[in-house]
């Protein structure tokens, strides 16, 4: 018989066990770019498809009554897309049969689970990222460390100074973690496939449509979706920050867990305790100077050493999440 059911129990113990493979997987070979390309197309679709939606349909000549509406549907029809894709691949992976070969059964039905739930989670680049960034300020300078930073935010980088980019690839982690790492790992959890593609719908429409002026009418639907469904993610991220601080050297526990649902997004504040600064605050994307508050109540002048800490901490999250799936999935069969 085969191991789990044409649709996905909440929280059963053979769907934890398949998310648990994802992770390590991911974890050991995440940031390789063959592999990417191949497990990264589900998120890479939804990207392309939401862009072209946006050329398409939001011309800025129409009404903003119009963008909104037409943006609302586009929402929709990603949203019941991502659902039905993952329960018509929920029963592809189901009725795959079993390769053989001497010593058993090779479950390539579960094999492709697992490599579509990796495709979707992003542990070890994040990481990677950081350890680039910390690299480069220390040993090439501003420039090459504004270069390093760019794929862990959307913001200009080229006004930043040393101190800058320390934080914002502080920020762009802690978003990383709540976006590609505890958010597709809980609705993966709760929902099985379905959930891990509305999921990565919602992110992708969020990444490519959710913000800027370009998008306020268009991508208002795509942003509430992904606050929604980011809700909980982000402060059980925030939580595990908190949760993960006591076990790296020179963090500040207490102080992650008083920062940590106050102002600012939960995960970012939870960093910003952690390691004792202030992160956001006022910023000047190009010409422009937005105003945002201070996060956390630390220094807001981040060295390169503090990318150190924040890689730790970021580890240590991940290991503790690893954990506790871990324990969820093998416990209730000893029980």
């Amino acid at each position: 018989m085969p191991f789990f059911p044409p649709l996905p129990v909440p929280g059963a113990p053979d769907l934890l066990l398949l998310l648990l493979a994802a992770m390590v997987f991911d974890a050991v070979a995440g940031d390789l770019s063959a592999l990417e390309r191949v497990i990264g197309l589900p998120r890479r679709t939804v990207l392309a498809a939401a862009g072209w939606c946006d050329r398409r349909l939001n011309r800025l000549n129409r009404s903003a009554s119009a963008r909104a509406v037409r943006g609302f549907i586009v929402t929709a029809v990603f949203a019941a897309g991502a659902v039905l894709a993952g329960l018509a691949l929920t029963i592809v992976v189901r009725w795959v049969p079993d390769g053989h070969f001497t010593y058993g059964r090779l479950p390539y039905g579960r094999l492709i689970e697992v490599l579509v739930v990796a495709g979707a989670l992003g542990l070890r680049r994040p990481w990677n990222l950081l350890r680039a960034t910390a690299g480069a300020l220390e040993w090439q300078g501003l420039t090459a460390g504004r270069e390093a930073v760019r794929p862990l935010t959307g913001r200009h980088v080229y006004s930043l100074d040393d101190h800058g980019v320390v934080r914002v690839a502080i920020e762009g982690a802690a978003e990383a973690l709540e976006r590609r790492v505890v958010a597709p790992a809980l609705w993966y959890a709760l929902l099985g496939l379905p959930g891990l593609m509305l999921w990565t719908a919602s992110d992708g429409l969020a990444h490519a449509i959710g913000g800027g002026p370009r998008h306020d009418r268009f991508g208002r639907a795509a942003a509430i979706l992904h606050r929604l469904l980011g809700y909980g993610p982000a402060r059980l991220t925030a939580l595990l920050v908190v949760l993960a601080s006591p076990f790296v050297p020179n963090a500040r526990p207490v102080e992650a867990a008083r920062t940590a649902f106050g102002a600012g997004p939960p995960p970012v504040a939870a960093f910003a305790g952690a390691l004792g600064l202030s992160l956001g605050g006022p910023r000047r994307e190009g010409e422009v100077l937005i105003r945002d508050a201070w996060i956390g109540e630390g220094r807001a002048r981040a060295v390169p050493a503090d990318l150190r800490r924040a890689m730790a901490v970021y580890a240590v999250t991940c290991l503790l999440l690893t954990a506790i799936v871990a324990l969820a999935a093998i416990v209730p069969r000893y029980v």
